[in-house]
Parts: structure tokens; sequence; C-alpha cells
């Protein structure tokens, strides 16, 4: 089977938007900086919490205004975009901010941790004609564009079978280990599981075991998902241990392959089903590499602001809202306590 080419938008083909930045911590310097980098967006504010933080991050990347707390930064008039990578407890609250101050606004990964806080941002978007997007900068990978057209071709056939891991020894990451500031399925998981939502959809049934601390967040989990149609996946994530951070989906005609990482610039095989396969491979060779990639995610919010959009046309608020339901069972299953 060919392998379709993928969707790469170009970066001077949208508009330079002014964003402001809410958190300026490790996230948010990947994200300026590939921007920086690869697209023709612009960061003119920067707002912290924390004294000399936003000063530090406005003269590493040339940032021309700082303020002092999070309300001037959203009034600001020069500023029409916000990136919010806050800890995941305060997503809400500044998303919230951001667009009653008339801002559209990227969150960072989870857009929130309860789901009907997820609800209230997107209805607030809606309501002010607004883009509210979650950062899953991984639907917005040139690989991802390839699988969409290979899902949408349909000579496939149906998905029967979706696997995904993503286990990475990260207990040297004080943030994931404490209340409010990730835990392993919300920073980690969400990535297999808005993988396992493009190629199945949403589950029906959910089963999960794993792995709690003593002050409740998670530290591992592994998660079987069954759907209407039969089909079935299994998810696993670990802050503890390392394996391959691989993803793979049967179908009724033909196995899809992402090179490992999966939620990274990798590379796609389509193999047939037999043991000793034939295979048709792709592998993503542009200058946009490892954590780099999350400019694209950047240069889509412009398009769909040029566009008039209030979600994402690739990862619906619908969808965005099903993933953090899909987490927080999960949670519920293995007693963990991410707030």
């Amino acid at each position: 089977m060919q392998i379709p080419e993928p969707e790469i938008i170009d970066p001077a083909s949208v508009p330079a938007l002014r964003w402001g930045i809410i958190g300026p911590g490790s996230i948010a310097e990947v994200f300026v900086a590939s921007s920086q980098k690869h697209t023709k967006q612009q960061f003119v504010a920067v707002a912290s919490r924390t004294a000399g933080k936003a000063r530090s991050f406005a003269d590493k990347f040339s940032i021309p205004r700082v303020h002092e707390n999070y309300q001037d930064l959203v009034n600001d008039e020069g500023v029409n975009a916000v990136y919010i990578a806050s800890w995941q407890s305060e997503h809400y609250e500044h998303a919230m901010l951001a667009l009653s101050a008339g801002k559209h606004v990227l969150v960072e990964k989870p857009i929130t941790v309860l789901p009907e806080h997820a609800r209230e941002i997107f209805a607030l978007a809606k309501q002010k004609g607004l883009l509210a997007m979650e950062a899953m900068w991984t639907r917005y990978l040139p690989q991802t564009t390839i699988i969409r057209k290979l899902i949408a071709s349909g000579e496939l056939g149906k998905p029967e079978f979706f696997t995904a891991s993503f286990c990475v020894d990260n207990r040297h990451i004080p943030r994931l280990w404490q209340k409010g500031g990730g835990s392993i399925i919300y920073d980690m998981g969400i990535y297999p599981i808005a993988m396992s939502q493009q190629f199945m959809g949403n589950p029906n049934e959910i089963a999960a075991v794993g792995k709690v601390r003593s002050n409740g967040l998670d530290e591992e989990s592994y998660t079987v998902l069954e759907y209407s149609s039969g089909a079935r996946a299994q998810i696993t994530a670990s802050g503890i241990a390392t394996l391959p951070t691989t993803a793979s989906c049967s179908f009724e005609k033909g196995v899809v392959v992402i090179d490992e990482p999966f939620f990274v610039p990798s590379g796609i095989r389509v193999r047939d089903k037999e043991l000793y396969f034939t295979e048709t491979a792709w592998e993503d060779q542009t200058a946009v590499q490892g954590h780099e990639a999350l400019s694209y995610q950047a240069t889509w919010f412009a398009k769909y602001v040029s566009e008039g959009r209030v979600e994402s046309e690739v990862h619906p608020a619908a969808e965005v809202i099903a993933g953090i339901e899909i987490a927080a069972e999960i949670c519920k299953q293995i007693g963990a306590e991410p707030l």
C-alpha cells in the first residue's frame, strides 16, 4: 500500500499572531524557542507569579513586555493569543481569564484535569467566537496527517486492535510527583489515550490496573479499552519503568506502525498481516525534529484563528473532553487522585 504524502502548512501562509505567555517554565521555553525558529509567530509578552522568572524568560527570548500578573497580561491590547503552560491544576483558571479578556488560548495538555472544566472553557470560547485549543501537539505532526489520510481512505478496513506504550523513568522530574503538577496518566498517558482515539474512537468500556503512591498520584497504569465494534486497545503508562515508546494498530487488511518515539516526528510503516511481513515505510526527514515539533501546533493554531474557528478541526472539543474522561476513569479505577 502506498503511503500518502503528509500535509505540512507553510508557516509563512498564516498570520503572525502576537502571543502572551502564562507559565514560563520548561515546556514554554521549548514552545517559544521552536516557534521562533520554525514559524513566523511573534511573542510579545510574558507573566509569572514567581519573582524574576518572567523577566529572565523575556530576556532569553527577546520578548518586549513583562507583566507582574496574569490579569495585566490578558488585558494587554498588543496580545491576541495566550499560550498557557502553568500547572495542570491552574489551566482552567488561566484559560477562563484569557478568554474573558477576549484572547484566543492554546492550553497545554491536558487542557484541564476535570471534564466539566474543559466543557466550560470550550463553551466560553464558542460564546465569544474565540479559539480554544488543547496543545496536543502530536495531532499536528506531519506523520499524523498521514495517519488521518490512511484511515480516511478505508483501504485498511476497520481497526481491530491498537496498542501504545509511554513508559519512561521520570522520577527526576519533581512536578510529576506533586499534586496539581502532573501525574503520569495526565502528563504521559494522555498521549497514548489521544492516539487511541484517533485510530479507534472513544471506548464504551474501560478496565485499568496500576500503582499509586502514598500521596494519591499514580506512577504506573495498564488499561484495556473496548469499543462497540468489538475492537480493543491497550495503553500502558509508567513514570518508573522505561520501555520502547511504541504505537501500532492492526486493521482488517494491514498494520500501521509508528516509529518510536511515536509522539514526536519519526516515521510510519504500513505492513501486511503476515509473520514475515512486507512493508512500505515513510520517514520524517524535515528539519523539525524532537520537541521542536511543538512549533507545528503554533502554525495550525494561527491557521484556525484566520479561519474563524473556535476549536481544532483535527482535535475537536468533544474529543478532548472524552480523552480527559478516559484519564479520569483510569484514575478512579486504580485509586489515583491527581488533584
